[in-house]
């Protein structure tokens, strides 16, 4: 299987990490989404990449410092890149998306826990909340994380396929990725050497993010499964074998 997939939804013309963007995604024709999980203060689990938020919201704002119900009320429309165009746009809580994403069994997600609310808060109190979410979705959810420990937790207490985050290509990470049966290993592309070949194992090789077809290809063939990026719709058009 070779998919491209919508980081963040279609982040290049929708607010990141919202409903909005993961429809606007999915209508496209992706089959296959991420989002990011932060925790807010009374710990709802909600759908954001940053802990604050200055960069989607102009508003210097910790999300594990606030209540939900003071959280519900920001527009999170990214009024930096679009000004007023999403003014409605609020952050979605993880509930939300997967509910949303049920009544779409095609499309596969994953979903990455962020390591600012499991430091918040500590591992036992984020987690319980998130699984008991995404336990409702796991028959088309992968788990990722930058922190193996982290995933080998999760995998305890829920039966989901798990994705390890890494910053190097490295030997060593794969000794460990191998000896702990990790499902998917996942990196930046600015990692990645142009003519690499990606390294075999059970897991599957995820790669974030680009907008260049060429790229995304060439990715493919150098053994990559799923290749990330923030205008799917674009490349979608461009490579509609890769949905």
């Amino acid at each position: 299987m070779r998919r491209i997939v919508a980081h963040r939804g279609q982040r290049a013309t929708f607010p990141e990490n919202t409903l909005e963007g993961i429809r606007a995604a999915i209508r496209c024709g992706a089959r296959a989404v991420e989002f990011d999980v932060q925790m807010s203060a009374d710990h709802v689990p909600v759908v954001s990449h940053d802990a604050n938020l200055l960069r989607t919201a102009g508003i210097d704002m910790d999300i594990t410092q606030h209540s939900y119900e003071e959280l519900k009320q920001i527009c999170v429309g990214e009024p930096s890149r679009f000004a007023q165009q999403y003014t409605s746009v609020r952050l979605p809580t993880l509930e939300a998306m997967v509910e949303e994403l049920l009544t779409m069994t095609e499309v596969l997600t994953f979903v990455e826990l962020k390591d600012e609310s499991i430091d918040a808060f500590g591992l036992d109190t984020f987690l319980y909340p998130v699984i008991e979410q995404l336990r409702r979705l796991q028959q088309q959810c992968i788990v990722m994380a930058e922190n193996l420990e982290v995933l080998l937790q999760l995998q305890k207490r829920m039966a989901t396929p798990i994705g390890w985050i890494l910053h190097r290509l490295d030997e060593a990470d794969f000794a460990l990725a191998k000896q702990h049966t990790v499902d998917y290993l996942v990196i930046n592309q600015k990692y990645c050497p142009a003519h690499y070949d990606f390294p075999t194992g059970k897991w599957k090789w995820i790669v974030y993010e680009t907008r260049n077809p060429d790229k995304a290809v060439r990715l493919f063939e150098q053994g990559v499964s799923f290749v990330e990026t923030n205008d799917v719709c674009q490349l979608l058009k461009r490579l509609p074998g890769y949905k």
